[in-house]
């Protein structure tokens, strides 16, 4: 029988670990564009890590509740899935733009992936520790592992080199120009009916339990006991 202080607990350590590394992402994102010269996500209040201009109502919202929700119906993770405002850039202040494109892109699922590593040392100091999941920090260890699994695939699903998505800026810099722009230029509603696709397929499950492992390869320790 589903328990629902089980889907309460777990909105309550999932939910706000996702809303930060949705924000760290695109504040990465505006980070570097304003060292590389644009500074479009400053003046429209994006280079924050205040969530509020970041978040997007439905994609921050209400797409990862029903993720847990899902998660929690099937007594398992689930897929926590969503999007937050993506972040305004200015091509045109730009040094290089393609390549400062494809570096500005870069650096969401990059900021994902450090978030990921923090997250596994933690793991590993707080059970080198002794803290085990039925004591009192057994609630940092849960987000701690959420944190894992959520970065790993918020850093593997904007790797997919679909617009409007980063993999399709820095996949588009290394086609160059001609090719570059056409696969910029790829309609958008196709995108999102081919990745719907891919999830519900189960095609990104592999890729997203590699980085997975690779998380508890960093925190020496299996990360399943703390999320179920």
């Amino acid at each position: 029988m589903l328990d629902p202080n089980a889907l309460v607990i777990q909105i309550l350590t999932a939910g706000p670990i996702f809303l930060f590394s949705l924000v760290f992402h695109e504040y990465a994102h505006a980070a570097v564009a304003y060292r590389l010269g644009d500074r479009l996500a400053a003046w429209t209040g994006r280079l924050t890590l205040d969530p509020r201009p970041h978040l997007d109502p439905v994609g921050s919202i209400f797409m990862p509740m029903a993720g847990i929700a899902v998660g929690w119906a099937t007594s398992g993770v689930g897929f926590i899935f969503g999007w937050a405002k993506p972040v305004p850039v200015n091509p045109r202040d730009l040094r290089n733009a393609s390549r400062d494109m494809a570096i500005i892109a870069l650096a969401g699922p990059l900021a994902n992936l450090f978030l990921l590593g923090v997250c596994a040392f933690l793991i590993r100091g707080l059970v080198a520790s002794g803290v085990g999941p039925d004591d009192g920090l057994s609630v940092v260890l849960e987000m701690a592992a959420f944190g894992v699994y959520i970065n790993g695939l918020l850093a593997l699903f904007n790797m997919i080199p679909l617009p409007p998505l980063d993999g399709s800026k820095v996949l588009a810099f290394v086609l160059g120009p001609e090719l570059g722009q056409k696969l910029l230029s790829f309609n958008p509603g196709l995108s999102l009916l081919f990745l719907m696709f891919l999830v519900f397929q189960g095609y990104l499950n592999k890729p997203l339990w590699m980085a997975v492992q690779l998380g508890e390869w960093l925190a020496g320790t299996s990360l399943v006991r703390f999320l179920i």
